[in-house]
């Protein structure tokens, strides 16, 4: 009869021999949402470069989405950004000078690509879009639920807004995610997490250098299938053609 394990002394149970365990692979780790794109991100070439974890899953674009009632504009920062809806708003974004920011087109909507982020190229992403990763809790005082504003801006150049975007064409490859999102057909709201400059929120110029990031950016999307009306209508008033 073989001795039981637990009666041994340590000395006698490290001459045993160990049982092999199956050599384990960790997966990639990705968040349950998708990433909103909306300004020179809109570029997959432009993922590609940022996104340096994981940029085969990170820079495919999945999906063509809008945020309906949400304003697109270039603000004194240079850059984009959006401004949500009313009854959405903090802080500045619910000034005299941001009701002076005109509705995004005809149809009232921002449209952007959407992005599967592993979690590693996000916290990279946060990096490029400034995000102060050490800003205070947001409260529910604010106005906007903290589920939607976990954090305020801080001393951020963006913070990071959790929403529901309305997904207008799903992209080649996107058929895993559709199973996990939305009402499980693709349909519906998607969560989507998108970047947002609350303080900035004058119309303004785009940086020189930004100009032709944005037209590569225009280019890629439109591709994709982001409208180019809708293009020619909102962004086209910041952006000049190069």
């Amino acid at each position: 009869m073989l001795p039981n394990p637990t009666t041994l002394q340590p000395a006698e149970r490290h001459t045993q021999a160990p049982i092999p365990t199956p050599p384990t692979t960790k997966p990639p780790q990705y968040p349950k949402y998708l990433y909103f794109a909306y300004g020179s991100n809109l570029s997959p070439a432009q993922m590609k470069t940022r996104c340096r974890i994981n940029p085969t899953h990170s820079a495919t674009p999945l999906a063509i989405a809008a945020l309906p009632h949400w304003r697109w504009l270039i603000c004194e920062a240079g850059y984009a950004n959006i401004l949500p809806p009313p009854g959405l708003r903090v802080a500045n974004q619910d000034s005299e000078t941001a009701h002076k920011i005109p509705v995004s087109g005809s149809e009232d909507t921002v449209y952007g690509v959407l992005y599967q982020m592993d979690v590693g190229d996000e916290r990279i992403l946060d990096g490029y879009e400034g995000v102060d990763t050490r800003a205070a809790d947001a409260e529910a005082g604010d106005g906007v639920s903290v589920s939607i504003r976990p954090r305020v801006q801080g001393d951020g150049s963006y913070n990071k807004w959790f929403v529901g975007a309305d997904v207008v064409k799903w992209l080649d490859g996107a058929e895993g995610i559709k199973a996990g999102l939305g009402d499980g057909k693709g349909k519906g709201k998607v969560p989507v997490l998108v970047y947002v400059d609350e303080n900035c929120v004058r119309l303004s110029e785009p940086k020189f250098e930004y100009i032709a990031r944005m037209n590569r950016a225009i280019r890629e999307s439109v591709d994709l299938g982001v409208p180019v009306g809708w293009v020619e209508e909102v962004m086209r008033k910041f952006i000049p053609v190069e």
